[in-house]
């Protein structure tokens, strides 16, 4: 029976097996045979029970390892997130523009604040065109219908033919039905267009996927000599925008989303008056100062529970008194019991390991060194408000807002310098010393990852060990011992039943002759 799994809970015990063997010992001698091996057995067992253990602690350290490599993960793939400028940089938008639905607008990094003015005099729209009378169509003597259909969209132009039988005894509406998917079916690989066919209405209509007058479609009847069927062209948004400074720009767009002063603007509707004149509505950018504070709480938040998770685990110390249970021991223990020894007994298994204690030193060193290009009165996180508790106060180094009105103000008057202390990326792509705060997290992170992993093994590897890794290549070498362990237990102990049954069979050779010289002499 080979080891051949590093999860505990598919563990047998080696000498489970004999239980199923008819071995009925002791009838001569009247000794208890299978105590008495089973006994002698304890003793042999010792090895292989001590190489149980250490397989067992290494696997419970490969586990613990995956669950400081999964905080890890999440912290960085957090970081990476908030590093991004559209998460980092928050603005926030007001005015009846907004208010009124007129328009939605997003400021991106470099967007310039202020009071704005915009006139929408129309959207942009999608080229459509709606078929009132499908009985136009002309069918072949075989009752087909076939259409050549155009979509041009600027310099392109894709042409479709569509092909179809309407029978005699199809419905204009189940004839519209079908047309409607045929065109559906030709522009599924592109999307462009989409048809759809109204029964109540009966009417087919048939319009683009894009916007813009640079977007244009026709139908044509083949069997009618190129008869045009249908036809439509979109159209362009036309919009004025005035800056903070009254400065008037007209804009003509083929889509309903501008980008312009850095801000992403998206029309929603136009600025018309009651008698259809546009007119302008008015909308003002800021930062969203609330919005980055509370960001970067979270930050701190998530920061605090990495490294103090990270602390309590290379500090917690091993109990040695407490090794893993043998199966033989937990069956002799209730399970409550077994689940206190094994909490008891998995304990320490990284204290003071040396990858996480790395980490954890880097992490508060680079969160403190300066961030090169940033002004000196911004290029450290102290200089935003935010500073270490003292040893006496948190030992695993945590941070907190010392001043939030220092914070609020780097944000508010030195916005440029407070996302560059945050989110700059360095010229040099083999050192992290001038890259931003969470660009060096973000690599310290990815960088110890993938030193757990050459420790423990990737985490894919959930039933098993990562035969590369270094505690998988000890796994190899303690399981393989165990399986030649295994093999010369079960020759012991087939030795020891051996000699028991010679035992027996002397034993029962001597009644024998005894009872022999016994009616012998009774027989005098």
């Amino acid at each position: 029976m080979n080891v051949n799994s590093t999860n505990s809970t598919n563990y047998t015990n080696p000498y489970d097996m004999y239980k199923y063997y008819t071995r009925i010992g002791g009838l001569a001698s009247g000794l208890d045979t299978d105590s008495i091996i089973q006994g002698l057995m304890s003793v042999e067992k010792t090895k292989y029970n001590k190489l149980y253990q250490q397989k067992q602690l290494l696997e419970w350290q490969r586990q613990d390892y995956m669950d400081m490599a999964s905080a890890i993960s999440s912290f960085k793939d957090y970081v990476f997130n908030l590093k991004l400028s559209s998460n980092f940089v928050k603005y926030k938008t007001s005015g009846e523009a907004v208010d009124s639905g007129y328009v939605s607008v997003t400021g991106t990094a470099n967007a310039l604040e202020g009071n704005y003015q915009i006139k929408i005099e129309q959207l942009a729209t999608q080229a459509n065109a709606v078929v009132n009378d499908l009985t136009v169509i002309t069918k072949d003597d075989q009752n087909n219908v076939k259409l050549k259909v155009e979509l041009t969209i600027g310099s392109s132009t894709v042409t479709k033919t569509i092909e179809l039988t309407w029978n005699p005894g199809d419905s204009t509406s189940t004839f519209g039905a079908n047309l409607a998917k045929s065109i559906n079916d030709a522009f599924s690989s592109d999307g462009g267009l989409k048809a759809y066919y109204d029964s109540t209405l009966n009417k087919l209509i048939i319009a683009s996927q894009k916007t813009g007058s640079n977007v244009s479609f026709t139908v044509k009847d083949v069997n009618n000599n190129y008869a045009q069927i249908a036809s439509g062209t979109g159209t362009d948004a036309r919009i004025y925008i005035k800056d903070s400074f009254n400065n008037e720009s007209l804009i003509t767009s083929t889509t309903n989303t501008i980008n312009v002063y850095g801000m992403s603007i998206t029309l929603n509707k136009a600025t018309l008056d009651v008698q259809g004149s546009a007119q302008y509505k008015s909308f003002s950018i800021s930062k969203d100062v609330d919005t980055i504070v509370n960001n970067i709480k979270d930050f701190i938040n998530k920061y605090n529970e990495l490294v103090s998770k990270i602390y309590n685990k290379i500090t917690e110390k091993r109990n040695r008194d407490y090794l893993p249970l043998t199966e033989e021991q937990k069956s002799q223990m209730k399970d409550t019991d077994i689940q206190k020894w094994e909490e008891a007994a998995k304990k320490g298994l990284l204290y003071g390991d040396s990858i996480l204690s790395s980490f954890l030193d880097n992490m508060r060193n680079y969160l403190y060194k300066q961030v090169p290009g940033v002004p000196s009165n911004l290029d450290t996180i102290s200089e935003a408000g935010i500073e270490t508790y003292s040893y006496f106060e948190s030992k695993e180094g945590k941070i907190y807002i010392k001043d939030e009105a220092k914070l609020r103000d780097a944000i508010a008057n030195n916005f440029d310098a407070f996302v560059k202390l945050f989110t700059s990326s360095g010229d040099d792509t083999k050192s992290i010393d001038d890259d931003g705060i969470l660009q060096r997290f973000y690599s310290l992170a990815n960088d110890t990852l993938k030193k757990i992993y050459d420790k423990a093994g990737k985490p894919y590897f959930t039933n098993t060990y990562d035969p590369n890794s270094s505690i998988g290549k000890q796994l190899r070498g303690i399981i393989d011992q165990m399986n030649a362990e295994q093999e010369r237990l079960q020759k012991v102990e087939d030795r020891y039943y051996r000699q028991f049954t010679q035992l027996e069979q002397l034993i029962a050779q001597m009644n024998t002759q005894s009872s022999w010289l016994s009616q012998q002499f009774s027989g005098r």
